[in-house]
Parts: C-alpha cells; structure tokens; sequence
C-alpha cells in the first residue's frame, strides 16, 4: 500500500467510527424514547409511600407532656459542674430578696433573688387564649421586668443555680402560664437565656 493512501484509510475508518457511534447513540435515545413509562410504580417507591402514611402525626404542643420541675448537673465551659433547677409554678411568696414556687404537682422551692437574676414579662393571652397583638396586628413581645413586678398568685417559670442548700434564680418568667411557650433560653440558642438577650 502506498504511503500516500494511508492518510485516507485512517480518515475513512475514523468516519466510519464516528458514524456508527452516533448511530448507535440516537438508536438508543429513540428505542428509549418509544418505551412507555411502567404503569405501576417499584415496590420500593410503594414501601416508601406506605411507611410516610403509617407514620403518626406529631402532636400539638399543648398535647405534649409538659415539664413542670426538674434538677440536672450540668458541666460548665471551665470544667466545673453545676446543679440546675427550673420549675414551673404559682408564687407563694415574694420579696426583694427571695421567691416562693409552689408547682401544680405540690412541690414547693424557694429562691434567692440576686441583682443577676434576669426577670421578663410575658405578654398574657387574650381572652380566647390565643395570642395578644398590637395596633398592626404584630405578636407582643416579652418585656424586661423587676422581682417587685411579680405578686403571689401570679404563673412563673423560673431557672437557678443550686449551690449547698440555697438555690438561686437566674431567670424568672412572669406570666409564663401554663401551656408550652416561652421558655428558660437554655436550648438551640434561641431563648433568654445568657447571651441572646438584646
């Protein structure tokens, strides 16, 4: 074969090539094309669909359990431990100096009030216990407050710290009531606790 013919062989097997390839390509995107979609979903697509259905429902939050008081340790950031207590409840009696919770289940702690211990007022509900708005129909937003702001018969959360056998308020929410709601700040960043207040 002569050298000058080479050149031309090459490029009509490479055209050959590329034109079976794009053949072959366009067949299989018209072939699957032409197939029609399966009637029937896969079994796994129908498992799936069956296991979202049977899942319950999560409940309202008034539905949930709520905390009423609770003790746990907890470890500070210098390696340090700490006795937490939050209780929910009906003041007792109050003073400039000390707060009295007695919570619905009978159980009744006493606290220090200190001048870090941080206390808000949350807006009350309406009559219809749904929430108070402003003049432009806004959700009222908690206000800072003062122990003396607190009377007894009033409903209360209230966070502090045990040390020994005193125990003393961090936080204390007015007006809290009883349902799910505002809470002590100690979760996802997003409460009144330290740090996220404005």
């Amino acid at each position: 074969m002569p050298l000058k013919d080479q050149p031309r062989i090459r490029k009509a097997l490479l055209a050959g090539v590329v034109a079976l390839t794009l053949t072959g390509t366009g067949a299989a995107f018209a072939l699957s094309a032409d197939d029609p979609p399966s009637p029937f979903p896969s079994e796994r697509a129908q498992e799936n669909r069956q296991d979202k259905q049977e899942k319950p429902a999560r409940p309202d939050k008034s539905q949930r359990a709520q905390q009423v008081h609770s003790e746990s340790v907890a470890k500070k950031a210098d390696g340090t431990f700490e006795t937490q207590l939050n209780q929910r409840g009906t003041v007792e009696a109050v003073s400039d100096k000390a707060i009295t919770v007695r919570s619905e289940d009978g159980y009744s702690q006493a606290y220090t009030v200190d001048a870090e211990t941080k206390v808000t007022q949350a807006p009350s509900q309406s009559a219809d216990t749904s929430e108070r708005k402003d003049d432009d129909g806004k959700r009222l937003k908690p206000s800072d407050g003062t122990i003396s702001d607190i009377a007894v018969g009033d409903n209360v959360r209230i966070a502090g710290v045990k040390n020994g056998d005193t125990v003393t308020a961090e936080r204390i929410i007015e007006g809290a009531g009883d349902g799910p709601g505002l809470g002590l700040g100690r979760g996802n960043g997003k409460g009144f606790g330290k740090g996220h207040s404005k």
